[in-house]
Order: C-alpha cells, then structure tokens, then sequence
C-alpha cells in the first residue's frame, strides 16, 4: 500500500496540476457488469487532525540546487515551529470529535438505502489497515464473494481553520486478481465561515462540536456518492450529465491552487461535483449563511 501513502500526501498538487492520470484507473463496462455485490471497508488511521506549513518555494526560485533546499527547509522548520502553539489551541478543544464515529454513521445511512449502484453486502469503517495477510486473503477469494472495495481517507483543517478537507484514495478488487480493477482519488473540501480564527474555532466547537460533526460527517457522505457516480457510470464510456466546464479552486499546502476545465457532474447551491478529464473527482463548496 506505498503508492496509497504516497498519493495521500502529494496528490491533491498533483490533481490540481492535472499529474495523477497513472494513479486513476477507471472500471470498464464488462468487469463493472460482473459485480453483483461489493464489501466496503474505510481506513481512517488518523487519531485526529495534522497539519502542514506553507512551504517557502525558494529552492524554485533559486533554480533548485543545495543552498535553495537547504533555505526551503530551514523556513519550513520555523513555519513548522511558530504554528506549534497555534496547534495546541486547536487541537485541544477538537479531541472529543472522532472522524470515525461520523464516518460510520455516514456509512450505516448508505447501508439504508439503495443509492450506491451496487449491493453492498458488507460495510465497516477501520483504525487501520487490514494487516497484509488478511488483505491478500480478502483479494484472493474476491472471484468467489463479493468485491472489495477499499477507502482511505486523510482528513485535515487549515491552520488558519479556514478549510476543512479530506482526501480519499479507492480501490476495487473482483475475481481474485492482485491488481485493483478501479482506482480513483477522490477531494473533498469546504471553506468556512468566520472573519477570525477564534470565530471559527467557536463556530467549530460550540454545541460539543456539531457543526464539525455535520462536516466529517458530509464529507464521508460526499466522497461516497462521487465514487458511487463513478462505479455507476465509469469515466471510460460516460461523461460528465451537463458537460458544462468549470474553474476552481483547491486549496492545497496553503495555497490555493486554480483548477481549469473541470467538468461539472452535479451542483447544489453550495456545492459543486467535478471532475477532471484525467478522472480525478473533487467536491467543492463553501458554507452560505450565519
């Protein structure tokens, strides 16, 4: 599961310069028309939020070479260190708010209802990965029981708490063979409301934290009907329902980052499902209202 680690940390930069196309592997008509049945299985290995720094950019600047990474680093290191106490106040007030206790009311509510495009007889959300027996032996009879579809998902705040976003990697495995028949990254991502750091983190921690809640919560449900939009309808032989482009924009190590091009495959008054035509599928929106 390298790749899958690897994806988690460099793949929305990558999504946003259109650069994860050898990561995206849409399902074709004819294994998609040999699943009856699929066993959903979410990782959520984070014990809460992490976060990062903006980098400085100047070994870029400099033209690469020691002395621009070596200053990149330094800079990175104090940025790292001036947000530490800025951290501490976040995280404290945030501990009690569990993603995977939202993540699995979100897929119990799946489970209810018949709007993934396959049966799922199964379904549970993990604090990690299955270990590397159980996950071969769960590939390797996939030919005989249901597929398996495998989610896992990195969550994160700004530091400025302004965004929250999680980003998901998937994989689908059927008829007993090592390498997945569907692989997709999947975005989600929300600005907030708030002029003020301390406005926001109020906003996030009043009433033991519903409005976070109502976000990981979303943000499971999102991601999950964008994959769902996917199997149903697989990148290779269907297109985006209005064929409308669209730009936007991600944010991404503290920047963000535009995005042109995207096809729009569904909207909501605060929300926007798109997808890239390297197949990279993103949900973008932000809060309207007080």
């Amino acid at each position: 599961m390298r790749h899958v680690f690897r994806w988690l940390v460099v793949c929305t930069t990558l999504i946003a310069l259109g650069a994860c196309a050898p990561f995206h592997k849409p399902l074709a008509p004819e294994a998609r028309a040999r699943i009856t049945e699929v066993d959903l299985r979410v990782v959520v290995a984070q014990e809460t939020f992490m976060f990062t720094a903006q980098g400085s950019n100047v070994s870029a600047a400099l033209g690469g070479g020691l002395i621009g990474a070596l200053i990149d680093s330094s800079v990175q290191r104090s940025r790292q260190k001036d947000m530490a106490s800025q951290i501490q106040a976040t995280v404290g007030p945030l501990l009690d708010v569990d993603y995977r206790i939202e993540a699995t009311a979100a897929v119990d509510a799946l489970q209810r209802t018949s709007a993934f495009p396959v049966k799922l007889s199964s379904a549970q959300v993990l604090a990690g990965m299955p270990g590397k027996r159980e996950h071969e032996a769960r590939i390797a009879v996939a030919g005989k029981s249901p597929a398996y579809l495998l989610m896992w998902v990195h969550y994160e705040l700004a530091p400025d708490l302004s965004v929250f976003s999680t980003r998901s990697t998937v994989q689908l495995w059927q008829d007993g063979t090592s390498e997945p028949t569907y692989r997709a990254g999947v975005v989600y991502q929300t600005r907030l409301k708030g002029d003020t750091r301390d406005a926001l983190m109020k906003r996030l921690t009043d009433n033991q934290g519903a409005r976070l809640r109502a976000l990981m919560r979303e943000s499971m449900q999102e991601s999950l009907r964008m994959v769902a939009a996917d199997l149903a309808v697989p990148h290779a032989s269907g297109a985006a329902r209005s064929g409308q482009l669209r730009s936007a924009s991600v944010w991404t190590q503290g920047l963000w980052v535009p995005i042109k091009d995207m096809k729009l495959v569904d909207e909501t008054p605060v929300r926007q499902f798109l997808r890239n035509d390297e197949g990279a599928l993103l949900s973008i929106g932000s809060e309207i209202g007080s």
